[in-house]
């Protein structure tokens, strides 16, 4: 192991063009090392972090993906100013001993745009929560991750629970397709007053933040309810509704199973509740898994 840590950089390098990445992984791959992904669309925070340390823990090299992907974003959609701060993701991923940065172009992953093959999931996993009100949004989810599996072809791949029905997607699609990947969720990171971190918070004004905090406090008293024997989904979600800002647009609060993304009526074991909500045009969602 030691001889393995003499080789990590001090600084993490950046790579864009997919060809030297696959030169790179190739080399590895002939040493003989376990390699992790970690797939972000950069703006990384402290819940990125917790992905990379539990990948540079598990892993003999770690890659982390930062890709603001087109076309999982709709058109009315916040893709032309969702953050970039390649500068600022450099630094944490070399403080926290990335080994590689992969940072393609959309022309560099999408180079026929106009005519484009793409992974398509179940229906029953996409008609409903995100994927109710963002149309297609799975469907450009699953190809680059598909993508970047292929790209990078990692042992292990690192996923956050705060996008809970993307998670359990692209397990769905890992299973069904026989990707020899082992994917890996890891649970959400709040900041001290218990927003779910997310890059999306940095549009919030402080007034906001404290309406968005409402969103995390109907999923506790769901959770204060289920400990005080409360088990049916619909009596826990009505106590819990009243705790929401009044000007927190409710997009869903629904309770599903954990592997199945189908609807359950009974809080239990792998239950999940899932929330989302505008606060004016920001997007936020949260969950909490059973």
């Amino acid at each position: 192991m030691k001889k393995k840590e003499k080789n990590l950089k001090t600084s993490t390098e950046v790579i864009t063009e997919i060809k030297f990445l696959r030169d790179q992984i190739k080399d590895w791959k002939k040493q003989g090392l376990v390699i992790g992904l970690v797939p972000t669309m950069g703006a990384l925070h402290v819940g990125h972090e917790s992905l990379i340390k539990k990948a540079r823990v598990e892993c003999d090299r770690v890659v982390v993906s930062v890709f603001v992907n087109p076309i999982q974003f709709g058109p009315n959609e916040d893709y032309d100013k969702y953050p970039r701060q390649l500068e600022s993701d450099k630094e944490i991923c070399s403080r926290n001993k990335v080994n590689l940065i992969f940072a393609p172009t959309p022309r560099e992953m999408y180079p026929e745009t106009h005519i484009f093959t793409t992974v398509v999931p179940p229906s029953s996993y996409q008609d409903k929560l995100c994927g109710k009100s963002r149309i297609g949004h799975f469907n450009g989810v699953a190809t680059v991750v598909l993508k970047l599996f292929n790209i990078a072809q990692p042992d292990k791949a690192y996923f956050g629970q705060k996008d809970a029905q993307q998670l359990i997607i692209i397990k769905k699609m890992a299973r069904d397709l026989d990707v020899p990947i082992e994917i890996i969720g890891c649970p959400i990171i709040r900041d001290a007053d218990g927003l779910a971190l997310s890059s999306r918070n940095t549009y919030l004004s402080v007034d906001d933040r404290q309406k968005a905090l409402t969103l995390s406090k109907v999923l506790r008293n769901i959770k204060e309810s289920y400990e005080a024997g409360i088990y049916s989904c619909k009596e826990a979600v009505n106590n819990a509704l009243h705790l929401l800002h009044p000007d927190a647009e409710l997009e869903y609060l629904e309770c599903l199973d954990a592997n199945t993304l189908e609807k359950v009526d009974i809080l239990k074991e792998n239950t999940f509740v899932a929330i989302a909500a505008r606060i004016k045009n920001v997007r936020l969602i949260d969950n909490l898994l059973f």
